[in-house]
């Protein structure tokens, strides 16, 4: 963790690429260290074949720049390592179940996970209702027993986007009348503290 811990004390930024190779295994245990090195390099070397992970299958870097990278691990699971602050990392991680699903979680640049809460608070229902959905909250919620959502962060604009991913979960008759309840997206700002709902 020797760059890690210079990069906490030293003005310089700290590319995304470096934050992915140097973390711990319990971050991202499919894809072992020097997989990851291996991908990096594929990626910058314009020449970016899949390495096998850990199960045999194949993990790919998607997008890399200095603030994000983009990993696809496996074809259920992919990953997106963001750098909206100093000592600030937001690690977006989405299954597909199919459906894409996805958690957020938060570490400083010691991989020493930070409480969401103090970052983020997680939509509840009442978040995603339309006003239509609003009059029939007790509809809905019999209806939707919980939210399918995939995240994505844009470190340049600051918006997170969450978007609903329930259309899949139910059958066509139905979901045409819980879409009417229920928003397609929901959007965060990063004000430089914490995600804002806007």
């Amino acid at each position: 963790m020797a760059f890690v811990l210079m990069a906490k004390n030293d003005a310089r930024p700290v590319a995304a690429k470096h934050l992915f190779i140097e973390a711990p295994d319990s971050i991202f245990p499919s894809i072992e260290e020097r997989t990851r090195r291996d991908m990096i390099d594929y990626y910058e070397s314009g020449y970016n074949r899949p390495s096998l992970n850990v199960f045999e299958d194949s993990s790919v870097i998607t997008c890399c720049d200095s603030t994000c990278i983009e990993i696809k691990a496996s074809k259920v699971l992919q990953y997106q390592l963001s750098m909206p602050a100093k000592n600030l990392i937001v690690l977006i991680s989405t299954h597909s179940i199919p459906m894409y699903d996805s958690e957020i979680a938060f570490y400083d640049f010691e991989w020493e996970k930070q409480p969401v809460e103090k970052y983020f608070t997680a939509p509840s229902l009442t978040d995603w209702l339309t006003n239509d959905g609003k009059k029939v909250r007790d509809d809905v919620e019999n209806a939707v027993p919980f939210i399918i959502a995939s995240y994505n962060f844009d470190v340049e604009s600051g918006v997170l986007t969450i978007t609903n991913q329930l259309k899949d979960y139910f059958g066509k008759n139905t979901w045409r009348q819980v879409s009417k309840w229920l928003s397609p997206q929901l959007k965060y700002k990063w004000n430089g503290k914490h995600f804002k709902k806007q």
